[in-house]
């Protein structure tokens, strides 16, 4: 929203000063609230239309995240992002992303099985998630209605999940461009490069609604972060 900015990075930004910003003893709901004023303050200074976004949801600013709450022993998850808690995977997806996901590597094995595209091409430019890309348009005007996100309107609270973290827990968190969400860094790198390097389309081992596009290092955004309770 900001010039100059793409929008999941000035989202990104807003949700890490709403956080700073928490008290310690903040509830999910507060935090939400917080978070949600911060966009809409930031729309109000770019003088955005609101009424266009509420029609155009896909030009929001709009963010995931997992949220630890080291005073009540929470993982607040918002959006499409995962975690462990003692080895056990938690995820909090999009209703029709799965769904989207399988199309799109359905077209894609058609090319291939007909000789209309290969590995390379498809790096190049990706023509299943082309054939699918109005499908994960639509899925925005489920924002905050099937699913919640940050995007500057109410959080979708019952989309929330809210996990209780005991204490002497291990705990991952970490945003979905990690396929294998795995007990450390290195064992969840060595997953993904394994997952690139056999099938860089996303089409068999982890289908996704993108491939590892020519001159890129991953197929999605990813971040990572371990600790103790």
């Amino acid at each position: 929203m900001k010039p100059g900015m793409r929008n999941g990075r000035a989202a990104m930004l807003l949700v890490s000063e709403g956080l700073q910003a928490l008290a310690p003893d903040a509830t999910v709901q507060q935090c939400c609230d917080i978070i949600t004023k911060l966009f809409r303050d930031a729309y109000r200074q770019y003088e955005v239309d609101l009424n266009r976004l509420i029609a155009h949801p896909e030009e929001r600013m709009t963010a995931s995240a997992a949220i630890y709450s080291c005073l009540r022993h929470e993982v607040w998850m918002v959006g499409d992002c995962q975690c462990l808690v003692d080895g056990i995977y938690y995820d909090n997806p999009k209703p029709d992303e799965d769904r989207i996901a399988h199309e799109r590597a359905a077209i894609i094995h058609e090319m291939l099985a007909k000789g209309e595209a290969d590995v390379a091409s498809l790096q190049q430019h990706d023509v299943g998630r082309d054939r699918v890309v109005a499908q994960i348009v639509q899925t925005c005007h489920d924002q905050n209605v099937r699913f919640s996100v940050f995007d500057g309107f109410p959080v979708a609270m019952d989309k929330v999940k809210v996990i209780p973290v005991p204490l002497g827990s291990k705990v991952v968190l970490a945003t979905d461009g990690y396929p294998f969400l795995l007990p450390t860094l290195e064992e969840s790198e060595a997953a993904l490069a394994k997952q690139l390097s056999t099938d860089p389309l996303c089409i068999h081992h982890h289908i996704a609604t993108k491939a590892l596009m020519d001159g890129q290092l991953s197929f999605d955004d990813r971040a990572y972060v371990r600790f103790e309770v």
